[in-house]
């Protein structure tokens, strides 16, 4: 039995393959439910090893650790009928369980290798851009589509989310020009494809481009948002153009009907409120109540640091809402975290603790002391994953905390970068208006 890109699957039923077929959908479209998709496959067929090992993988990549012990089961059960499956199910298997024991750079590698020997094994392409994501690996985001390119033809189902991952790959590498002509191919081939229609948003904003960047997520909006479980990101993308834009009412009424509809704790979507809320804060924008309501949905999840990127997150959701303690606990969790050997303890040592420490030195009005740290963690933070859009918060705190120190050649330093890079962005251009006039009135 083959799924709909021929690879063998170690499954006889062609209802099982087709539950999976359509399990794989939603997991390359971000939409519905692909897990009920996967458990109506291992329902009719429970020694399906590929089924197990993608849900775990699926799972496991949340980054939610309460979500964990839901993944460990379909580990368990991968495992008992392993022997019947192929070495690249087995490996999908052995990538899903590095990833949810925390060796996320072997799942990673594995997973790439499953897709230079398989190039249409999307999911195993997948797994591996996600991971490369969190981890930071920004030359491979780029590469492993590129690479898999070789085996798909224009007008295949699943080639435009090949184009929409390398666009990806390309714009967090500066290749903008490619990146945006490769994602607007992958929206045409599928406009319910978000991840596409996110490279060419992310394109946009690395360019100050806001109005485009805005126009064009709002003319697909019709294709990518309904029933997607990625919506909330693209709609974050249009907040940030409108606070480029220098619009911080439609950003904050996004906030409320896009990004945060509901107080829900799943924390992808809190990463981006939180991310929202802290620009709007340095902004000096009334948020109202926000902050206290998110930090509220982050309390379960905020010392887990099974992924600090999470952890720094509550952590700017915590200081907005003025909860010191809870603050303190992230810090001390990530100093504890931080003496781990995995890719994570890494992650925290090099990244998140220092700027937790920076961040709370900037809430505590030390700001020379958090333009110091925040300078010094800035060039590597990479090294904790996310894009350079989600860690452009670090350069904006920075010139805050540089501004509120009185540090104006560093200011104006940050502010001459910033525009050199955006020069369509109105609130770069504010930001380098008072960073002059702050040079200046101190002449």
């Amino acid at each position: 039995m083959k799924d709909q890109f021929g690879n063998s699957i170690s499954t006889q039923s062609a209802g099982v393959r087709d539950y999976f077929d359509g399990a794989a959908e939603l997991i390359r479209l971000y939409r519905g439910d692909p897990i009920a998709a996967l458990d109506a496959a291992l329902d009719a067929d429970p020694n399906f090893c590929l089924g197990w090992a993608i849900r775990a993988a699926a799972i496991g990549t949340t980054t939610d650790k309460a979500l964990l012990g839901e993944a460990e089961r379909s580990l368990r059960a991968g495992a008992a009928c392993a022997e019947g499956a192929s070495q690249r199910e087995r490996d999908h298997l052995a990538a899903a369980r590095d990833w949810c024991e925390g060796r996320f750079l072997e799942a990673v590698s594995r997973w790439g290798r499953i897709a230079q020997d398989f190039p249409r094994d999307i999911l195993a392409l997948q797994f591996a851009h996600v991971g490369d994501f969190f981890l930071g690996q920004q030359h491979e985001l780029r590469n492993r589509p590129i690479q898999a390119l070789r085996a798909w033809k224009a007008g295949e189902i699943g080639h435009g989310a090949i184009l929409g991952m390398a666009a990806f790959g390309l714009q967090e590498n500066g290749d903008y020009a490619r990146a945006e002509g490769f994602g607007r191919e992958g929206v045409e081939a599928d406009r319910r494809d978000g991840w596409a229609a996110h490279a060419v948003a992310h394109v946009c904003e690395m360019q100050g481009r806001s109005l485009e960047g805005a126009a064009f997520l709002e003319a697909t909006a019709d294709g990518w948002a309904p029933e997607s479980g990625f919506a909330y990101h693209n709609w974050w993308h249009l907040a940030l153009f409108a606070l480029d834009h220098e619009d911080h009412k439609r950003a904050l009424e996004l906030f409320d009907a896009k990004v945060r509809p509901q107080q829900t704790d799943v924390v992808m979507e809190m990463l981006d409120a939180s991310a929202l809320l802290w620009r709007l804060k340095l902004l000096n924008v009334d948020v109202g109540d926000r902050f206290a309501t998110l930090a509220s949905s982050w309390e379960r999840a905020m010392t887990d640091c099974y992924y600090s990127f999470n952890e720094i997150h509550a952590l700017l959701a915590m200081l907005g809402a003025g909860r010191g303690r809870e603050a303190d606990c992230i810090v001390a969790a990530l100093r504890e975290r931080a003496e781990s050997d995995d890719e994570n303890g890494l992650m925290t040592r090099q990244v998140a603790l220092p700027l937790a420490q920076a961040l709370m030195a900037f809430d505590a009005e030390r700001y020379g002391e958090a333009a110091d740290a925040l300078h010094h963690v800035r060039g590597r933070a990479q090294r904790f994953g996310g894009s350079h859009a989600q860690r452009d918060i670090i350069s904006l705190t920075l010139f805050e905390a540089a501004m509120r120190a009185g540090r104006r050649e560093q200011a104006q330093a940050l502010a001459a970068e910033r525009i050199a890079f955006k020069p369509e962005s109105a609130w770069a251009r504010t930001l380098y208006r008072r960073a002059k006039a702050e040079q200046r009135q101190a002449a």
